[in-house]
């Protein structure tokens, strides 16, 4: 099976710019309604419905159009659906119900942190599925996403860069200081909650955003351009956090990334 890569067309870019800096401006309003804090205590967020439903209607929007752009702009109809994934993220996220899957105590205990783990495990089995739908759809390989190494000596700089997370992560925390997500600092309970981060964000938004969307947003908007869009919509999904600090530096973050797997890791896809 040979890759799609889809061939230059007719479209200009301020037309697709047009689109894609809607839909991020459609992303924004929609992660505002599921940020604004209600209730007495500020920690209900009674407008998540209507976000959701913002994210929903895009999803499909993008579905349809792509569906349009096909016959006379087929970058772009590749990109409206890689596109689609950012907002599947926050789909799932939200859709995906917080059972009580320890069995905590408490009426609140659906939404403890200590259940987190087990609901990230739950909302990557969608969210793995639909990224290999489109990657298959789109004829893309393993190594189209990055997922290869050319030689051996590849190991360890991939294993460097996949290092770096570890103090970057340390720094996310000390600024939002989320509440625990194990009961105890026990080797199974830490080796599994490891495991399941890694897949349910670490491994499915970088497929994502520094895989299967950049690959297609620089094809449609350029190097420069196709970052500058993937970053700003993976910084745009960290609203929920209201912390301006926050959105610093997960816009700095996916620019590093970005700029990493663009031009230090894998330019051979990308070209």
């Amino acid at each position: 099976m040979e890759t799609a890569t889809a061939p230059a067309t007719a479209t200009d870019s301020t037309t697709r710019w047009t689109l894609l800096l809607g839909y991020l401006a459609a992303v924004i309003v929609a992660e505002v309604f599921i940020a604004i804090p209600s209730g007495t205590t500020g920690a209900e967020r009674a407008y998540q419905p209507i976000g959701l439903g913002i994210h929903i209607l895009l999803v499909f929007t993008l579905m349809f159009g792509s569906v349009v752009m096909e016959a006379r702009d087929r970058t772009m109809a590749m990109l409206l659906v890689a596109t689609s994934l950012a907002s599947l993220v926050r789909v799932f996220s939200l859709a995906v119900p917080r059972y009580n899957f320890l069995g905590l105590p408490g009426a609140n205990a659906e939404t403890n942190p200590l259940n987190t783990i087990p609901w990230l495990a739950l909302v990557s089995i969608p969210l793995l599925v639909s990224i290999a739908s489109v990657a298959y759809v789109q004829r893309l390989r393993p190594k189209d996403l990055g997922l290869h190494f050319r030689e051996w000596s590849d190991i360890p700089i991939q294993t460097a860069i996949a290092m770096t997370g570890i103090p970057l992560g340390v720094v996310e925390f000390e600024i939002l200081k989320p509440g625990p997500w194990i009961a105890e600092l026990a080797f199974v309970p830490l080796v599994a909650g490891g495991l399941v981060i890694f897949l349910a964000t670490g491994l499915s938004e970088e497929l994502i955003f520094r895989g299967l969307l950049l690959k297609r947003a620089i094809e449609g908007l350029g190097d420069a351009g196709g970052l500058l869009f993937v970053t700003a919509i993976f910084a745009s999904l960290h609203i929920f956090f209201l912390s301006a600090i926050d959105m610093v530096f997960v816009f700095s973050v996916g620019l590093f990334y970005g700029y990493v797997v663009l031009y230090l890791v894998a330019p051979f896809v990308f070209r």
